[in-house]
């Protein structure tokens, strides 16, 4: 399926204007707003500056997890 020229045109257009937008602020990068969003917010970076996740989010993390392994593993798993 091929676009006509003007909706190439018009997709270059917004690719140039949301490069222009994330040059000028670099604060609305998603990796950066993700990374803000799961940090643990008592001590967000360790002490080697790395990120620290939120611990209750990587608890429920793990447990939903394990909980799809063992779904699968039934459903799938056993004969």
């Amino acid at each position: 399926m091929k676009m006509s020229r003007g909706k190439d045109s018009e997709v270059a257009a917004m690719q140039g204007r949301l490069s222009a937008f994330l040059r000028e602020h670099p604060e609305e990068r998603l990796s950066l707003n993700f990374a803000k969003a799961i940090q643990d917010p008592l001590k967000p970076l360790g002490g080697n500056g790395r990120l620290r996740i939120n611990p209750p989010l990587l608890i429920l993390t793990t447990i939903m997890l394990f909980a799809v392994g063992l779904f699968l593993f039934f459903s799938f798993g056993q004969p």
